[in-house]
């Protein structure tokens, strides 16, 4: 059982693919843990190597081992699927630290379509 802190800190993208016909795409990311809010950075626009520099805090207490991760292109209409992740956080809990650039690819695919660049941190609570 997992109870504490998850600190999460999305900085910055590369390799990001381009879904816009016209000029580079305007990516951003949702990410998420079952049982937990939804959290998502702004958008950045025209851009392939977005910086978003955004951090928030997962409060655990049970059983989340893993976080969701989503990259999207902001469109006027709707927004288009990058690439998608699942990040296995037993690592975390084990190390209370891990810097990592993750790839994301469409589901079925293995062929990525972009990077995150995340910073997570686990504080434990007794």
């Amino acid at each position: 059982m997992v109870k504490g802190d998850l600190h999460v800190r999305v900085l910055e993208g590369r390799n990001v693919k381009d879904t816009d016909a016209i000029g580079q795409g305007d990516p951003f990311v949702e990410f998420w843990i079952d049982g937990h809010e939804k959290h998502k950075t702004e958008a950045r626009n025209n851009t392939s190597t977005p910086v978003w520099l955004y951090e928030t805090i997962f409060p655990l207490s049970g059983s989340e081992h893993h976080l969701h991760v989503r990259l999207l292109d902001k469109d006027l209409l709707s927004n288009d699927e990058i690439g998608e992740t699942e990040v296995d956080l037993k690592p975390v809990y084990q190390s209370y630290y891990q810097d990592t650039w993750i790839q994301v690819s469409q589901p079925g695919s293995k062929e990525a379509t972009g990077e995150i660049h995340l910073i997570l941190e686990y504080f434990p609570k007794h």
